[in-house]
């Protein structure tokens, strides 16, 4: 059975690529370092590291193991605070992933409650778009994922919020929003100011350009819809939300939104966890407080 103390240190020198500033980080000494690889290269049955001088590079089994070893971590923290809420269920952890679009617009409300319900709780939010959310799901590193639903995972067990339509979004002096629509003839030719490309509503929209023939060339790319929201104001292309996410603008004219010629562009957006395992109350509380504040954001956004 391999040893929890050598895979913490065999991460530290993957993740650092470096003896050195891996045993800087652990408070070891280099040496110690060293004897401790080279016990678990012996124990794994295959080299996991390439040393050539100074330089550090990972095998294609250190590689492997060095995700594992991610996994385990995980799971030995899920353990410690299993074992924590079991002894006082009122203190806990709570690890959230969610796209900067849902940090903005969802979370806040439902985390004000949730603290009034979980003050001994401690929170963390990790940011990043949907692909990313749920790859670190799969891996342990968060607990629920606040996300966009593109397809089913198996392994993955989804509570829906609610459903928005993605339009274009255009500055009141541009042709289309003089016009009142979109024209699927001028797609090629316009300048785009999109959402970050690994995010799934980026991959929607690439979708969609794919499909009228018209394949995106030219556009910019932000991970901040306030951001995007600013540029489409000055002209600089157009730009792709739901209702939900411009209301103030909309109200005040500053911007247009103006429906997919040809097709309409949904969403699902959801709280996933893994299937595996049972939710605790603390969980259970965010996820019903997040559906109550996406109650008040669908019936607009349908």
């Amino acid at each position: 059975m391999l040893d929890a103390h050598q895979l913490t240190v065999f991460a530290a020198v993957a993740e650092n690529l470096s003896f050195t500033r891996a045993a800087e980080r652990l408070f070891l000494t280099q040496s110690a370092v060293s004897h401790q690889i080279a016990r678990l290269e012996r124990d794994v049955g295959c080299r996991l590291l390439d040393r050539e001088g100074r330089a550090v590079g990972l095998t294609p089994a250190g590689r492997t193991l060095l995700q594992q070893a991610r996994r385990v971590f995980a799971a030995l923290e899920e353990a410690q605070a299993a074992a924590r809420y079991a002894a006082r269920p009122d203190i806990g952890r709570l690890r959230i992933g969610a796209s900067s679009t849902a940090c903005q617009y969802i979370i806040p409300e439902a985390l004000r409650e949730f603290r009034e319900s979980f003050p001994a709780y401690s929170l963390s939010i990790t940011p990043g778009d949907s692909p990313q959310t749920a790859e670190r799901l799969l891996s342990g590193e968060i607990d629920l994922g606040l996300m966009v639903r593109l397809e089913r995972q198996k392994k993955l067990e989804y509570h829906e919020l609610f459903e928005d339509e993605l339009r274009f979004l255009v500055s009141p002096l541009h042709p289309w929003a003089k016009a009142g629509r979109g024209e699927r003839r001028e797609l090629e030719g316009q300048h785009m100011v999109l959402y970050s490309r690994n995010s799934a509503t980026f991959r929607l929209v690439e979708r969609y350009f794919l499909k009228v023939r018209a394949p995106l060339r030219d556009w910019i790319e932000l991970g901040d819809m306030g951001a995007i929201k600013e540029l489409v104001k000055l002209g600089l292309g157009v730009g792709v939300t739901a209702e939900w996410t411009t209301r103030p603008e909309l109200a005040e004219r500053s911007l247009v939104l103006l429906p997919f010629p040809g097709m309409r562009l949904k969403r699902t957006w959801c709280i996933a966890a893994l299937a595996s395992r049972e939710l605790s109350l603390a969980e259970q509380t965010f996820i019903g407080l997040c559906q109550a504040v996406a109650g008040q954001l669908a019936p607009r956004s349908r």
